[in-house]
């Protein structure tokens, strides 16, 4: 029986994306079938098959998974906030390759996996094989792409939103969440305006299209920009499964456009700017503008 590797995704869409493409680099580079454990929550409310027509094994129910974690050889937890977690521990680093080889591992991530055995051309061939469910392709259909421009604003973290349980700071150490925090507050919608209008000065910004999280980024740039501006228009703002496959239509649409301004420390921006095509112009907020 081939040898697995159980990658439990944690948190938000695109954090379990990039999770789950770093264990199939870690699979495909050991030999064992990747099986994903991807669980409804409070940061993700879908499942799997609601935004992904994915072919490989997936776990949902908590009793497997309880099962299989407690009969893995080895048990890795980047999850910080849990006892026992060891964020960023290698995977099968040094003589652990050798002594699990053949042997079941379990991985609770909400991060990149780190390991000598992973390979950034085996993550990208996983992300660029993933294939987006029929909802979200009828999303995709509705917007006008591509564009010049593209721009991620995620500033809504903070004081203002700690009340949602995907923005709690329960969910990272405190020193973790005071600077995901300053992040995105780097991320306010104004340091983006002021950019957008050198880039329309110069030409560059014809046609944009805009991803955010938040209702009055969409206002102010509706307000600024009129027609200029595509977007996929929501009336909610959660983690359900509709929203979510409205997230990933969104992520999509932003890695259709020559240039495009991100927002750090955003796991979304960082998944639109790896799906897009090699090369791509590439400014982060808080570093580049």
């Amino acid at each position: 029986m081939t040898a697995r590797l159980f990658l439990d995704a944690q948190h938000g869409l695109c954090n379990r994306l990039r999770a789950m493409a770093s264990g199939a680099a870690i699979a495909r580079a050991t030999g064992r079938e990747l099986v994903v454990i991807w669980q409804a929550d409070a940061h993700c409310d879908c499942r799997l098959s609601d935004l992904i027509d994915y072919t490989g094994p997936v776990i949902e129910d908590a009793q497997t998974v309880d099962l299989c974690r407690h009969l893995a050889a080895r048990v890795y937890n980047y999850m910080e906030i849990e006892p026992g977690s060891h964020f960023d521990e290698p995977i099968l680093a040094g003589e652990e390759a050798e002594v699990l080889a053949g042997q079941d591992i379990y991985i609770r991530s909400a991060y990149t996996l780190v390991s000598p055995l992973r390979h950034h051309e085996d993550e990208q061939r996983f992300l660029r094989s993933l294939v987006p469910a029929e909802p979200v392709l009828e999303l995709l259909a509705g917007v006008r792409h591509p564009n010049q421009l593209a721009v991620h604003v995620r500033m809504g973290t903070g004081p203002a939103h700690d009340h949602l349980a995907w923005e709690s700071p329960e969910n990272w150490p405190a020193e973790r969440h005071r600077e995901l925090s300053e992040w995105r507050a780097r991320s306010h919608a104004r340091h983006f305006i002021a950019r957008i209008d050198q880039l329309i000065a110069a030409g560059e910004a014809q046609t944009i299209f805009l991803a955010a999280d938040l209702p009055e980024t969409y206002a102010a740039f509706a307000e600024r920009y009129g027609d200029r501006v595509a977007v996929l228009p929501r009336a909610h703002y959660d983690r359900s499964a509709v929203q979510l496959q409205y997230a990933l239509a969104d992520l999509l649409l932003l890695t259709a456009a020559d240039h495009f301004l991100a927002s750090t420390w955003s796991s979304f921006s960082d998944l639109a700017q790896r799906l897009a095509r090699p090369g791509r112009g590439f400014e982060r907020s808080g570093e580049d503008f």
